[in-house]
């Protein structure tokens, strides 16, 4: 299983924004979404091994997580604005109790934080995005189900930074040159889709 946490210190984590003017009015959201396209959706298909978890630490409803599975969701486009509108209804849906509570299929809110992600990665190995850490290349991922956690367009707030500290988060990059997060993603993806192919037998 892979799973991404995308930690977005000002997305909106109500439905209160534009879909025209989506960066100036979501805290930039449309960031996260970037993200949540590069690891679930390609060419004609969508990644059943993969959950999405946006972190919208942003407005007067904040904090927030959107959970989206690649197992279980349907009709997801790759556009961003789709993707917006299906954020805005998520977001908009009565969330009542303790977790995530599923709102469509495959998508989920949860009101809380980081807390709630780290109690629902179960016993996932954690490693972090950082630039100039050691390149995931040369990183061994020993267990099946990992938890990658990137910053968006502001990186890690400290509160953040010191749980992942806390969970002794292994620190990864993904090359020289900096970065756009969705990119990071991608690569991060790919990087996983070759070890995968080389270890299915031919």
């Amino acid at each position: 299983m892979r799973r991404f946490v995308v930690i977005g210190q000002k997305a909106s984590a109500s439905p209160d924004f534009s879909l025209i003017n989506l960066p100036a009015s979501s805290g930039r959201l449309d960031v996260l979404l970037r993200c949540l396209r590069a690891a679930l959706l390609f060419s004609h298909g969508l990644r059943r091994d993969t959950v999405v978890y946006l972190v919208l630490l942003g407005g007067p409803r904040a904090p927030r997580v959107l959970r989206v599975e690649g197992a279980t969701a349907r009709f997801l486009r790759p556009d961003e604005r789709s993707l917006a509108v299906m954020a805005q209804k998520a977001l908009a849906a009565p969330v009542e109790g303790p977790g995530f509570v599923t709102v469509r299929p495959g998508i989920a809110v949860a009101e809380g934080g980081l807390d709630v992600v780290l109690a629902d990665l179960g016993a996932a190995a954690v490693y972090r995005l950082e630039e100039g850490a050691t390149d995931l290349r040369e990183v061994a991922l020993e267990a099946p189900d990992s938890a990658f956690f990137l910053g968006d367009h502001l990186g890690f707030d400290e509160m953040t930074r010191a749980a992942l500290d806390g969970l002794a988060a292994t620190a990864v990059g993904v090359g020289p040159v900096s970065v756009h997060a969705d990119d990071a993603v991608t690569l991060v993806t790919n990087e996983l889709d070759r070890r995968e192919s080389l270890s299915r037998p031919r």
